[in-house]
């Protein structure tokens, strides 16, 4: 999950920053056999109102509402939560749309949740200065159809890893033989006990290749070697795994 300030406004006066909007969950997942999921959100900041736009992207974070085309339905699109209150978003995939999504494997979204803060009151008829800041949160949206091959919770076992040599910087690749996407926290090379992470490891989409460069690491031929990530399941929890490198 990112939080990003996507707006501005006034003077550095006297700074108010509001981030009130939560989501129950670090990742959605939606399975195709029902015809309707929901997310609820809750505006945890106990004073203000919060006026907030919900939408669902296809991996494009620079897109606006107004250019997607996705096959889901998410209302209500815009709406108000007062302070400690809580709404439901309804997320309906449209299942007659012109590209039906593949049923084989699982397809990816983001659902996006922009907060914006209400105008600051005026003092004595006069508006305070203040930098006033719009919060969007964008979390994954997994569709996953019925019937898939396997379990979610064993794609991360399933992964073939090996080191190679990417020009100058040695670099670990995952391949991921199975329908689900796979996600991780952290992933790294343990080398005689020396533990050499990855920065800022990518997920892996089903049938998919995967490369984290390792930085200030010297193969050292000999050395007992073997990859430690934390893989993240539905429910956004790390699960540390273990793997062996493959020739």
């Amino acid at each position: 999950m990112c939080a990003l300030a996507v707006c501005c406004l006034a003077s550095m006066l006297t700074t108010h920053v509001h981030a009130g909007v939560v989501i129950d969950s670090t990742r959605v997942i939606y399975p195709a056999q029902q015809r309707e999921i929901t997310v609820k959100l809750t505006n945890q900041d106990e004073k203000s109102p919060l006026l907030v736009q919900a939408w669902i992207d296809d991996g494009n974070e620079k897109s606006t509402p107004d250019q997607l085309h996705v096959p889901f339905i998410l209302t209500p699109p815009v709406f108000r939560i007062d302070p400690g209150k809580g709404q439901a978003l309804r997320v309906t995939y449209l299942k007659d749309n012109d590209k039906p999504l593949p049923t084989d494997k699982e397809s990816m979204f983001w659902l996006n949740v922009l907060e914006v803060p209400p105008k600051p009151k005026a003092v004595n008829g006069q508006q305070p200065n203040t930098l006033q800041l719009a919060f969007r949160t964008r979390i994954k949206l997994f569709f996953r159809p019925k019937g898939l091959k396997g379990n979610p919770t064993d794609a991360p076992g399933q992964l073939r890893w090996k080191l190679v040599a990417d020009g100058a910087q040695p670099t670990l690749v995952a391949e991921n033989p199975s329908v689900y996407y796979v996600s991780f926290e952290s992933v790294s090379l343990v080398v005689d006990g020396k533990d050499i992470k990855s920065e800022s490891p990518q997920m892996i989409a089903p049938g998919g290749t995967q490369r984290y460069p390792l930085k200030d690491f010297h193969s050292t031929n000999g050395a007992k070697s073997e990859v430690h990530f934390n893989s993240i399941d539905d429910y956004g929890q790390f699960v540390s795994r273990t793997a062996m490198l493959t020739p």
